[in-house]
């Protein structure tokens, strides 16, 4: 395949939150799911057919009647119906294979209703990119089954919870989950639903990565129920236990012990990384969250997302690109695209500069009336493909799809995402930024001094321990933070005499501009621990240091 057609897949795929599983897990998953000859299968987003063709193989494995027989499917993407004629060698079966979107629940009349083992691999797309209208027509009858789904799950939590009700009395379900399922917000009511429906159900985490060849490094979590009951149970309020599991080989140990009763000592679905804490930093962090110093972010400073343009590749432009464009830098909008080109405690128009000769798309297109704009701009603008602009769901939000600035360029700046723990960057070039960047703005009025301690204490220790703890890992074990979590990280604001102040600030941001982010880490604690009275600095900062690697070692597994 070219790489015209690999981006046209590619990018098909993305649209359906398609991310196909290979076999080998597919292999281990069926082998538990599927406990008998006559096992009646549904997968209901089959896309690849891995699941299918594993499902197959695991019931000619066992001597089935009619292996193709008892295997069901749906799936919206035509395409999937290609893999699976290929699959059977023959014309499909639709009295058995749905070509329709699941979350409508439009079988036809011939339809089995209930299986004993529901499979798959749900899509993966967005709350904001599910239609709204079967949105909330799911959430409606998920609400009459006794489940309360936030509007703000992502499309694999619908597929999960509705497929429930296609399991027999006493089935199974298995699923490969993205690692949403153990910390998301929405994933809370949707494992306790589960528990109050089987008997017995474990989750897998498996550290290897099984979808970097479809662009995505998240953590993979096989979520494995069985012994479907007829009725919710009478509330069991327990999380999931879960295993955690290197790869593929080693889950399918750990199955063999659970099925066994000999897998012990689990975690637990959704708990705290602050329950990972060894007792002298946890004690250590209570104590000084109780201290009259601790604040939160959020008590200073307003965090919201950064700009959204709908298309940042046609939106962003570098130097090159302007150039080629031929558009005037007069008529662009600075931005910081990404949040790795502030590299200190504030961000100056030099800053601004280095980047762009770096190659940082700093420049952002936006008119608020192409038919008024300059030449130059109305000439770019126009080159945009209609049909593009008639279905950006982003610009139809916009009164004007080209308006892509909103003119609130922030106090500071804060990350969405990073691996060695986030910074308060003072924005001091006066530019805005992309959704890359979580913009902050101070409340009420700050002095430059105050500002200056704010952005330095969330170096400390102590404030990287609690972003960790009140933020979230994510893809290969980045750190991310939503706009309310980064409001939620705490910080020590002890009365420090200016002098000290400004001092401890210019030497932490010249150890961050030469990329020592611990030796600036040390500069606040010292400053920050001096002022609160603790007598032995290094040691305190040490035990709290001690406890951030736990839970850094803990995310970045």
């Amino acid at each position: 395949m070219d790489r015209g057609l690999q981006s046209k897949e590619s990018s098909r795929k993305k649209a359906l939150g398609a991310f196909y599983t290979h076999d080998g897990l597919t292999d281990v998953i069926c082998e538990w799911a599927i406990a008998s000859a006559d096992c009646i299968v549904f997968e209901p987003s089959f896309g690849g057919c891995g699941f299918l063709r594993s499902a197959r193989d695991r019931l000619v494995s066992l001597d089935a009647a009619t292996p193709n027989g008892q295997i069901f499917g749906c799936d919206i993407d035509p395409e999937a119906f290609g893999h699976l004629a290929n699959l059977f060698e023959g014309p499909v079966d639709l009295t058995r294979f749905h070509k329709g979107d699941f979350l409508q629940q439009d079988f036809h009349d011939s339809w089995i209703g209930k299986f004993d083992a529901v499979i798959g691999n749900p899509p993966y797309l967005p709350y904001r990119k599910i239609d709204p209208t079967r949105r909330e027509a799911a959430l409606q009858a998920l609400k009459e089954s006794g489940l309360q789904l936030d509007r703000r799950a992502s499309l694999w939590a619908y597929f999960v919870a509705l497929s429930i009700h296609f399991v027999r009395n006493g089935g199974r379900m298995a699923w490969v989950l993205p690692s949403s399922f153990l910390y998301a917000n929405y994933s809370h009511n949707l494992r306790r639903y589960i528990t109050s429906m089987f008997s017995n159900v474990r989750a897998f985490e498996l550290q290897e990565r099984q979808f970097l060849l479809e662009g995505t490094e998240e953590k993979t979590v096989v979520l494995l129920a069985e012994g479907k009951l007829a009725d919710r149970s009478n509330g069991s309020n327990e999380d999931i236990l879960l295993s955690r599991c290197s790869g593929v080989s080693e889950l399918s140990s750990e199955v063999r012990k659970w099925v066994a009763g000999k897998l012990t000592s689990p975690a637990v679905c959704g708990t705290s990384v602050f329950d990972n804490l060894s007792k002298a930093p946890r004690d250590l962090y209570l104590r000084l969250v109780s201290n009259q110093s601790y604040h939160q972010i959020g008590d200073h400073l307003r965090i919201q997302i950064g700009l959204v343009t709908g298309d940042n590749k046609f939106f962003l432009c570098n130097e090159e690109e302007r150039m080629e464009s031929d558009i005037s830098i007069e008529n662009l909008v600075p931005v910081l695209p990404r949040f790795i080109y502030a590299t200190g405690l504030e961000f100056q128009a030099d800053d601004f500069d280095s980047m762009i000769q770096a190659g940082g798309k700093g420049y952002l297109v936006s008119s608020s009336d192409p038919r008024f704009a300059p030449n130059d701009i109305k000439t770019y603008l126009d080159s945009y493909p209609d049909e593009k602009k008639r279905t950006c769901s982003t610009f139809k939000k916009r009164a004007v799809w080209s308006q892509t600035d909103d003119g609130s360029a922030p106090d500071a700046f804060f990350p969405v995402m990073q691996h060695n723990g986030p910074r308060l960057v003072l924005n001091r070039a006066g530019v805005n930024c992309t959704n890359s960047v979580h913009r902050g703005n101070f409340k009420n009025c700050k002095s430059e001094v105050e500002k200056k301690l704010i952005s330095l204490t969330t170096l400390s220790t102590f404030s990287q321990l609690s972003a960790e703890i009140v933020g979230r890992s994510y893809g290969s074990g980045a750190l991310k933070h939503e706009p309310r979590e980064a409001e939620s990280v705490g910080i020590l604001v002890p009365n420090i005499h200016q002098r000290k102040v400004l001092s401890a600030y210019q030497k932490a941001d010249k150890f961050l501009r030469c990329g020592n982010f611990n030796e600036a880490s040390q500069i606040a604690d010292h400053l920050i621990l001096g002022a609160l009275g603790f007598d032995d600095v290094p040691t305190h900062a040490s035990i709290l240091r001690s406890g951030l690697m736990q839970i850094r070692k803990h995310r970045q597994r």
